[in-house]
């Protein structure tokens, strides 16, 4: 194909309408009527051959082409703007958006420090915070989707690149009046209780499983969640017991009528890891937000020296 002859401006409508799978949300997005986003989908299809969006019963879908296109193009438009930034990045000016992918709900010891940072030094910019498998967290980094992940990341492959944030240990998390907040907790006590797991992978165990499975027991787990808001509600309403790391454990018991008890058996410390794409390593706007993060963790550690 002679790009000579492509208006380079229909990959970034591409790029929009495979992400949003509509050419209203799409012409929102990009600043175009939707007049204009149809006849610019009209282009792309006569420009490459195919359909790329077809309308189902759901909505939009993109055919098999315009999935194969998805990655590539959003890379490419990604590499045409880290060659056009600037040398320097001013988080007051930037008006962009940060998407960070987390693969457990534990990064909520993170994020509300981060989204405070943001207020004070980049006023302007916007955040956007996903969760998935870490299958698709590979896959949102390595299409451009997402910006750096916030998890457990452990023997990447080598385009990745990581860093340690925080670590942290754990507690259990109960209802007030708890029967097992009534005396010291001991293993014995523990298994005998039921559990929730909050999995925002939907992995079907955790670290406190592999941590019971070393010392030959396993806990019953009646209920897995999400995320933690839905389970904090389920805590209150029932005599589940929730696992979760300390930093967790308090951000769910503040303002919220739970008790924290320490865990009866020993267990590591889990440490939450940074990760992006070597690609994006040398980006000032990468590497202010990377900064940012560790500087938070680093707060975190201080804070939990002194308490």
């Amino acid at each position: 194909m002679n790009l000579r002859a492509v208006d380079l401006n229909l990959l970034v409508i591409l790029d929009a309408l495979i992400e949003e799978r509509s050419v209203r949300r799409c012409g929102e997005r990009i600043g175009l009527s939707q007049s204009a986003t149809s006849h610019a989908l009209e282009r792309l299809r006569r420009l490459l051959g195919d359909e790329l969006l077809v309308r189902t019963p759901t909505g939009m879908e993109p055919t098999p082409r315009a999935q194969e296109l998805a990655g590539p193009v959003r890379l490419a438009l990604r590499d045409i703007e880290a060659a056009l930034m600037p040398a320097r990045f001013d988080p007051a000016e930037a008006e962009g958006a940060f998407t960070i992918a987390v693969e457990t709900y534990e990064t909520i010891i993170l994020l509300p420090g981060l989204v405070d940072l943001m207020q004070q030094e980049a006023p302007r910019a916007a955040l956007n915070v996903r969760s998935g498998s870490l299958e698709d967290i590979l896959a949102g980094i390595d299409a451009g989707r997402v910006d750096v992940a916030i998890g457990t990341f452990q023997d990447l492959p080598e385009r990745f690149m990581t860093c340690g944030v925080v670590s942290d240990g754990h507690a259990c998390v109960v209802r007030k009046g708890h029967p097992l907040a009534s005396a010291p907790l001991t293993l014995e006590r523990y298994l005998s209780a039921v559990h929730l797991r909050i999995s925002m992978s939907g992995a079907g165990t955790d670290p406190v499983d592999a941590a019971l499975a070393g010392q030959g027991v396993r806990r019953r787990v009646s209920l897995q969640l999400p995320h933690g808001l839905a389970a904090v509600v389920a805590l209150m309403r029932s005599d589940l017991v929730a696992t979760v790391s300390h930093g967790a454990a308090r951000a769910f018991a503040e303002g919220s009528p739970l008790s924290i008890l320490d865990l009866p058996f020993d267990m590591p410390p889990t440490t939450f890891r940074l990760m992006w794409n070597r690609r994006f390593n040398d980006s000032p706007a990468h590497a202010w937000l990377r900064q940012r993060l560790v500087a938070i963790g680093s707060g975190i550690r201080a804070a939990d020296r002194t308490t």
